[in-house]
Order: structure tokens, then C-alpha cells, then sequence
């Protein structure tokens, strides 16, 4: 089949499928969403960060708790035994502490959040994984179509070199030539074929199941028009980015907890308790509330340090969202390149594929006519079909390198309409 051919259909198919194309690829990123191992272990994890604001805020409501005792003494010179028990409810309640528990809590809030973003980021990491072990199976079963087709063009060729040769046109230096043409194409179609093997396992590793005709996606993958476009929305959309931000943020809340944390509080506690001794026929009742505050006067130097600890470690955030900022522009100025530079490649590759069809053309019909060896033949059959390949790894890589930069600036999921 030659190039034109196999765009031509490749498109008709495409227009007649739309549905099912579409929603196979969509299939594919919602299997692996489901069923991948690794997101599931993620996605457990995820309620603790939940679960620590939850500590978090139950500190700052006041704690309630029982408790209760029994005992038994001996007295050995009388021989006598006493029993008794006692039972207390306690209670206690921070009532101001200069925003010291607040602070916290807002720091638990902040770490929640980027909890949450911190699983999209591997789940987007995911879909951008799925995808492109997808888009590289679908290449490489096409590249293996075009090696039988390669295949059986050369076993037609040299069937019609043997009946030259029965005929006495041609040499048996062409005749094994031909053969081991063959022999060549063999060859190329068993790596190509192992390659698919190769991809339908990590296919398979990464959705859960194997895939036999994965298929592209219908909908035209568009891209911002320009580069700065693009490292905006980047900017804007990094999750990366927003999750630093978070963690910058959770750590000022965790530098002004401790630093409040030494200023005077003021707690409200309170207990009621019953006590019984069967043995000596009484019993005690108490109550008993108390307002305590405390102010730490001298810590060895702990406070000085804690809060030099807290105050380092939002510095050092400051520094990674701006090295985050810089990598990510670098990241979308590389991947928007490779774009540009795949597009210019695929254009000149077309040219190139319809240049050297009709040379082999050309050169097959003056074989026919017995002006050219079975060796020019082969030659530039072999450079059409090289060039077809290439063409066909080429147009998948565009596709590969679109998803690549969509994905660096946060869009892929609304432009694949993608969960």
C-alpha cells in the first residue's frame, strides 16, 4: 500500500468512526484511572492529609475525657482489707493563645489541598503516560503493516525474477538477490513485531489489559498559536507551581504558629470526681474548675531555633517556585520547538516519500523493459518504503509531541474532554 493510499483511508475511517475512535482512547486513560495499582496506592494515602486536618481541628475544640480507678490495700497487722474506687469527668478548653492553634490549622488546610493536587499531578501523569504508549502501539503496528506489505512486494518481485531467470533475462547473482531481500524483510517484520510486543506489555502494565487495535483520537488536538500563549497558560495551570504555593503557604501559617506559640495562653479546665470506699462506709464528691495560663520565660534557646527552622524552610520554598517557574518555561519552550521543528520534518518527509514512489516507479518499469537490475529495484523500493515509515513514525510523533506540550501547560485534559 502506498502513502497516499493509507492516508487517504486512514482518513475515511477516521470520519466514519468518530464515536468509536474517540472513546477507545477515552477507554483506554479511564481503564488505567481505575485500575492502575499505583494510583490506588496513592489514592489511600490521600485520606491522611485529610486526616491530620481533622487532629488538627479537633484540637482547638475542648477535649472531653473519663477516668476511673479501683484499689484494694491490705493492712497485714489487722488483717484487714480496703476497697475502694473513684470515677472523674475532665474537661479542658484553650481559650486564647494568640492565634497559635489557628496558624496550624490553616497550615493543615493548606497541606490538604496540595495533598489533593499532589494525586491529580500523578494521575495526569498517568493519562500523559497512557496516552502515549498508546499513540506509539497504534505506530507501531502501522510501521508492521507496511513491513508485510514490504514482505510480500518482494516475494512478488522475486517470483518475477525467477521466471526472468527461468527465461534466461536475468543472473543468478539477481535471482539471490531477490531472495535475500526477502530474507531482509523478514527480518524488519520480526523487530517490528517484537516492538509491539514490547508495547502491548507496557500497554498493558499501565491499563490494566492488552490492547489489539488501539485507534487515534478523532478531534483535531489543537495548540496555542505562539509561545508566549503557551508558558502563560503553563504558568497558570501548572499543577507543580500550585502545589508549591500551597506548601509555601501551610509553611508562613507553621512560622507564625511557632512563633505565637511562646506567648502567654489561657486555658479553661474543669473536673468532677466520685469516690467510694465499701470497706469504711464512705464516699467523696469533688468539682473543681481552673483558669491556668502560662508564658515560657526561658527555653534554652529552643524557641530562637524553632522558629529559624520554620523561617529556612519557607525561604527555601520561595527559591523552588521560582526555580519551578524557570523550569517550566524552559520545559514549554522545548516541547513547543520539538513541535515546530516535527512539523517542518513531516512536510519535507511527505515530499520525499512522493518523490522517491515515483522513482521506484519509474525505475521498476524500466526493470520490466530490462534497463535496470533487480538491484536498482530493490534499492529503491527500499528507500520508498524507509521513507514511508518514517513518514508514518513522523505524522504519530506530531500527534505525541501536541499531547506533550498540552500536557506541560495543564490543558490536556480539557482539550482530550478527559475526566
Amino acid at each position: 500500500m502506498n502513502i497516499k493510499t493509507f492516508i487517504i483511508l486512514t482518513s475515511v475511517i477516521l470520519f466514519f468512526c468518530k464515536e468509536a475512535f474517540t472513546q477507545t482512547l477515552k477507554e483506554s486513560v479511564q481503564t488505567a484511572l481505575d485500575n492502575n495499582e499505583s494510583l490506588k496506592s496513592q489514592k489511600v494515602l490521600l485520606d491522611n492529609s485529610y486526616q491530620n486536618f481533622l487532629i488538627q481541628k479537633g484540637i482547638m475544640l475542648p477535649s472531653l475525657s473519663l477516668s476511673g480507678t479501683g484499689a484494694r490495700s491490705s493492712n497485714f497487722d489487722t488483717n484487714q482489707d480496703t476497697d475502694s474506687y473513684s470515677i472523674s469527668l475532665n474537661s479542658a478548653y484553650t481559650l486564647f493563645d494568640f492565634g497559635s492553634l489557628e496558624a496550624k490549622k490553616r497550615s493543615s488546610i493548606r497541606l490538604n489541598e496540595a495533598s489533593k493536587l499532589s494525586f491529580k499531578k500523578l494521575e495526569d501523569e498517568l493519562i500523559l503516560n497512557v496516552i502515549k504508549v498508546h499513540l506509539e502501539l497504534f505506530k507501531a503496528i502501522k510501521i508492521v503493516d507496511l513491513y508485510e506489505s514490504g514482505l510480500e512486494i518482494r516475494k512478488q518481485q522475486f517470483l518475477a525474477v525467477k521466471n526472468r531467470f527461468d527465461l534466461g533475462e536475468a543472473t543468478r547473482s539477481d535471482l539471490l538477490r531477490s531472495k535475500a531481500s526477502i530474507s531482509g524483510a523478514e527480518a524488519q517484520l520480526k523487530v517490528g513485531q517484537a516492538n509491539v510486543k514490547k508495547l502491548r506489555e507496557n500497554y498493558k502494565t499501565l491499563v490494566g489489559r492488552v490492547s489489539d487495535k488501539p485507534m487515534l483520537p478523532q478531534m483535531k488536538i489543537k495548540v496555542p498559536s505562539t509561545l508566549e500563549i503557551s508558558v502563560g497558560k503553563g504558568t497558570e495551570n501548572d499543577i507543580a507551581l500550585k502545589i508549591l504555593t500551597l506548601e509555601e503557604r501551610a509553611l508562613r501559617a507553621e512560622l507564625s504558629s511557632t512563633e505565637k506559640s511562646y506567648l502567654p495562653n489561657l486555658s479553661l479546665s474543669g473536673s468532677l470526681s466520685y469516690g467510694d470506699s465499701q470497706t469504711l462506709g464512705n464516699n467523696i464528691s469533688s468539682g473543681r474548675i481552673s483558669l491556668t495560663s502560662s508564658v515560657t520565660l526561658y527555653s534554652g534557646g529552643q524557641k530562637k531555633a524553632r522558629v529559624k527552622i520554620a523561617s529556612n524552610k519557607l525561604a527555601a520554598k520561595a527559591i523552588d517556585i521560582a526555580v519551578r517557574k524557570k523550569t517550566l518555561q524552559r520545559d514549554i519552550t522545548t516541547k513547543w520547538l520539538d513541535l515546530m521543528a516535527l512539523r517542518s520534518s513531516v512536510i519535507a518527509k511527505q515530499e520525499e516519500t512522493n518523490a522517491l514512489q515515483e522513482l521506484y516507479e519509474s525505475i521498476f518499469e524500466e526493470w520490466r523493459l530490462g534497463g535496470k537490475t533487480s538491484l536498482d529495484t530493490d534499492q529503491a523500493y527500499q528507500n520508498f518504503l524507509n521513507s514511508e515509515i518514517e513518514l508514518v513514525a513522523s505524522t504519530t510523533d506530531i500527534l505525541i509531541a501536541k499531547i506533550d506540550l498540552l500536557a506541560e501547560i495543564g490543558t490536556l485534559r480539557a482539550k482530550l474532554q478527559l475526566r
